[in-house]
């Protein structure tokens, strides 16, 4: 696990967020907040309502390693509203793999049976 104090201080720096906005939405004093950038580790509800405050993900804090479980987290748009993260889970990307092979089957199907679908070429004749 990350030093969470150093982490939260280097995110508010180099983003240039206001420490007293980050302490007011975490309703904690700029002080409190001073000293909890020298804390490697805090309390689980205080740490999500600081990262809430600053915009960071609370799962940061964590060391996840590369090989196991894959996470598609990294879908991102930019919205009217803010940015929004899509994630698909484990389920929906096994379905989307299962959707990709059948379509691959189609696609050599088709290629074997001697059709020209999606083709303009018979559309004319």
């Amino acid at each position: 696990m990350k030093h969470l104090g150093q982490l939260l201080k280097k995110h508010i720096e180099t983003n240039h967020i206001k420490k007293r906005d980050v302490a007011g939405a975490a309703d904690i004093s700029y002080n409190y907040l001073s000293t909890l950038f020298n804390k490697e580790t805090m309390d689980c509800a205080l740490w999500e309502k600081l990262c809430a405050g600053a915009g960071l993900n609370p799962a940061i804090a964590f060391d996840i390693p590369d090989k196991g479980n894959k996470s598609y987290s990294d879908i991102q748009a930019h919205t009217v509203v803010g940015s929004a993260t899509v994630m698909i889970g484990a389920e929906q990307k096994t379905l989307l793999d299962l959707l990709a092979e059948k379509e691959r089957l189609i696609q050599v199907l088709i290629a074997a049976s001697g059709l020209n679908i999606g083709t303009t070429k018979g559309q004319d004749q």
